[in-house]
């Protein structure tokens, strides 16, 4: 081979190298795709609004994001109400003789247009929020709708967590709490009735594991493995019952929940008071006593309660409780 053709082969070599180089340069320097956005559900935010914004999580937003067939215009659902997953938004209730324990169930109301009222978020950060959208009320004061775990992306709002709750909403409070290894919602809400002179309240908690990426509704079971009662926990109860001596017994329960990394400890302490209706302005007398500490643990397994309530084992059969 020639000296020329020598230099040209090794100025081909040369061009080869550069050519790789390049490429590779080329690759190191391609634009990285932003990842798809995994979410149960997912609404596209307007290209001119920020994260941050406040109007990411306007109550017309997350209504369309949860429920199907919301008409923004109207504030009207679709019947029957199904969320974003296309779920019917229905909460199964133990029926009677299921439960040790059986609540009494309201009626359902006739479907109303959603205003900001039916909207209830707790903030846990900036850009996560646990959304409670009322679709229905009851006539005992409770309500139900869809109960979502919210995230603010770059993209828009994802849902990440997803169920159907069945609470009181009057001045709910909305948490999540690590209980034995599992993320469990607890719902903090009241119902009141009666005039403002003889106004009446009561408190419950509703207790919801999260199971994946769904807010389960579970029941909790005694240490037989049988259902006691289902997992809403009254803060507050009263009951009155006549007495042969055509004296008036009043109950009146209190309880507090501790929540522990090994589980929620439930305080109680119930009072019966025996009183002359003839004689209104004579103190009632103590007729009994009591106060007695649960524990509802949470496993993979489900929600499990170590013993009945003070209420199920010292109100007598005949006690009326005070309901709406």
């Amino acid at each position: 081979m020639t000296r020329a053709g020598i230099r040209g082969g090794h100025a081909l070599q040369w061009l080869a190298v550069a050519l790789v180089v390049a490429v590779a340069g080329c690759k190191h320097e391609a634009p990285v795709r932003e990842p798809v956005v995994r979410a149960l559900c997912f609404s596209e935010l307007p290209a001119t609004m920020k994260v941050i914004s406040p109007a990411v999580w306007k109550p017309e937003a997350l209504f369309q994001l949860l429920i199907n067939g919301y008409d923004p215009s109207t504030g009207k659902v679709s019947q029957p109400p199904t969320d974003c997953m296309g779920t019917p938004i229905l909460f199964q209730d133990p029926a009677p003789g299921d439960c040790t324990e059986v609540s009494q169930a309201g009626n359902p109301l006739p479907l109303q247009p959603l205003t900001v009222e039916e909207m209830i978020i707790t903030e846990m950060r900036l850009d996560l929020k646990l959304v409670w959208a009322v679709v229905r009320r009851f006539s005992n004061g409770e309500a139900v709708g869809p109960v979502a775990l919210v995230e603010a992306t770059p993209r828009g709002l994802a849902v990440r967590a997803l169920g159907t709750l069945k609470a009181f909403p009057k001045s709910a409070r909305l948490r999540l709490e690590r209980i034995g290894g599992v993320e469990v919602l607890l719902v903090d809400g009241e119902r009141c009735w009666g005039e403002e002179e003889k106004k009446q309240c009561q408190r419950s908690v509703r207790l919801m594991p999260l199971r994946g990426n769904r807010f389960v509704a579970e029941t909790l079971a005694g240490p037989d493995g049988k259902c006691m009662q289902a997992a809403n926990i009254a803060l507050s109860r009263t009951a009155t019952q006549p007495l042969p001596s055509r004296w008036m017994r009043k109950y009146e329960y209190t309880s507090a929940l501790t929540v522990a990394p090994d589980g929620i400890r439930v305080a109680e302490q119930i009072t019966a008071k025996d009183s002359d209706p003839k004689q209104p302005s004579s103190p009632p007398r103590v007729y009994r006593k009591a106060q007695d500490e649960r524990l509802i643990q949470v496993g993979q397994g489900g929600l499990k309660v170590d013993k009945p309530s003070v209420w199920s084992q010292l109100v007598e059969s005949g006690a009326t409780e005070q309901l709406p």
